[in-house]
């Protein structure tokens, strides 16, 4: 496995990502996110893989949802899927040897840290204790 080209600058995990809440409102809106009214939610997703891999259902996915009301006791919601969105692809620390099998994988775990860290760093999302930096 290649060395990771996302730095994980807020030790996050899974866990952790499921716990953020919602900061700045005003900032959920066009051109970041895309609203999806059926839902009621402001969503984040992400295809990663080649053209050929969305051709074959090789491909891995991203679905970040902030929905307008609680949802299942929270607001952010965050999926990651595999083989073309047939099955979730899960793992909770980032960059472990053993949760990634394909390139994809890799690829999948580097957007979606790209994608938190950017939405902590503009204070979009918050960390539970208030505190970006652990």
């Amino acid at each position: 496995m290649r060395s990771p080209k996302v730095k994980n600058k807020y030790n996050l995990t899974m866990k952790k990502i499921n716990k953020l809440k919602v900061g700045d409102e005003s900032k959920i809106k066009e051109p970041l996110f895309w609203r999806n009214n059926v839902i009621n939610a402001w969503c984040i997703n992400r295809i990663i893989g080649t053209d050929d891999d969305v051709k074959y259902g090789t491909d891995n996915d991203i679905w970040i949802g902030i929905y307008d009301k609680p949802y299942y006791n929270r607001r952010i919601h965050v999926r990651c899927s595999c083989y073309g969105g047939m099955c979730f692809y899960k793992f909770d620390k980032f960059f472990r040897y053993e949760d990634i099998e394909y390139e994809n994988d890799l690829k999948t775990q580097e957007e979606l840290l790209r994608i938190i860290n950017h939405l902590i760093d503009e204070r979009i999302l918050v960390m539970e204790n208030g505190r970006e930096k652990s």
